[in-house]
């Protein structure tokens, strides 16, 4: 599978059995590819005599995971969109045999456009000649558009509802997943259908039981102990638009029906978004009781990896500032902190509500997925 964007290490967008490729099969992989597109020979197809022979980051990622999986010879690939679609270097595959398109949200405007149809008009374009795609309920203005592009390609397209409460055990916590397992089903049980039609339906359905049960994806709806603290408990959650934060705040007020601790909020939205509209949801939706606290901090960590080069290195954290202050008026609580780093900001947390502190305390961390990873390699040490 290739995913995005990662959380602590690179590798982890190429994923193999479930699993990040491990460091020297991604090393190895990494300079095969850099050093067959540095070659003069076969020479390369180019846009134009000036394009640069290296690729940008997330097509050159795009590049080494195909080189990846035709070597280890996998038997199937998920190959997720990094942005868009229509003009995503993924897109360069060109036969799938099914797509899917998720919930959609208004994001990345710069690139997609400011309205739910510009939205849609990118997303579909991932839609190939005659090969099926699903996709979720949308709004109708967007489901307009997807239906439009496919019937551009001749290509069936359905709408999968979400599964019904009790079908299936979840390995993902949140009402929001069961459209997103619903989505999964349908692309697994259209594969399975046509590329192994014969499998005995009993046997189909025993894999989708197993898959939705045990499926997992670090940074989304996910809880963990402070393994240094047993009295702290993290729920991290990569939500950035107002779509999930709605389904990340209300996955955390569930959450806060099971205990009766107290809760922390560590936040930060990517330059790039609305921090108001996204602090105006989670306030509305995260359910009864207050954050005793809320701690704000930049997408920014000491590990190379997490580095986020779209970040700003703004000395006077004037966000973050500008965050403490909308969520004071939101809540008209003045307990807030603002620090210069994720790690400063777990310190803080673990230092403050650790277990000297014998309260039990939870700590809902959100708004980048930049953030989750940050707080998991500092807070965790791993995904």
């Amino acid at each position: 599978m290739l995913t995005s964007p990662h959380l602590i290490e690179a590798r982890e967008r190429i994923q193999i059995n479930g699993k990040p490729i491990s460091k020297e099969l991604f090393t190895k992989y990494f300079y095969e590819t850099y050093n067959r597109l540095q070659s003069p020979t076969p020479p390369l197809r180019k846009v134009s005599p000036t394009s640069p022979c290296i690729p940008g980051y997330g097509r050159f990622i795009f590049l080494l995971a195909i080189h990846t999986f035709l070597s280890e010879g996998v038997d199937v690939a998920i190959i997720e969109v990094g942005i868009g679609g229509q003009y995503d270097s993924t897109n360069a595959v060109r036969k799938p045999v099914v797509c899917g398109i998720a919930s959609l949200g208004i994001d990345h405007q710069a690139l997609l456009g400011f309205t739910i149809e510009s939205v849609a008009w990118h997303k579909a374009g991932i839609i190939k000649d005659n090969v099926p795609a699903f996709t979720v309920p949308q709004e109708d203005a967007a489901i307009e558009v997807i239906r439009s592009r496919a019937a551009e390609r001749n290509a069936p397209v359905a709408i999968t509802e979400p599964l019904p409460v009790g079908k299936y055990q979840l390995g993902i916590p949140g009402d929001h997943q069961r459209i997103n397992a619903a989505l999964a089903e349908a692309l697994c049980r259209e594969w399975i259908r046509i590329k192994t039609p014969d499998v005995d339906a009993a046997k189909v359905d025993s894999w989708v039981t197993k898959g939705i049960r045990l499926a997992s994806w670090p940074g989304r709806s996910q809880t963990f102990v402070s393994p240094r603290h047993h009295n702290l408990t993290w729920h991290v959650d990569g939500a950035h638009t107002v779509e999930s934060m709605t389904a990340c705040a209300k996955w955390f007020a569930g959450e806060r029906a099971t205990w009766s601790g107290q809760s922390v909020l560590l936040f930060n939205a990517a330059h790039e978004r609305s921090f108001d509209d996204l602090l105006q949801t989670l306030k509305k939706h995260a359910g009864k009781g207050e954050f005793v606290e809320a701690i704000f901090c930049p997408n920014l960590t000491s590990r190379a990896d997490s580095q986020n080069s779209t970040v700003h290195k703004d000395e006077k954290l004037t966000q973050q500032h500008e965050s403490a202050r909308i969520w004071t008026e939101l809540s008209g609580n003045t307990a807030t902190k603002v620090f210069p780093n994720i790690n400063a900001a777990v310190d803080y947390v673990e230092s403050k509500y650790g277990s000297s502190n014998d309260a039990e305390t939870h700590v809902l961390a959100t708004g980048s997925l930049h953030l989750v990873g940050g707080v998991l390699d500092s807070a965790k040490g791993s995904i």
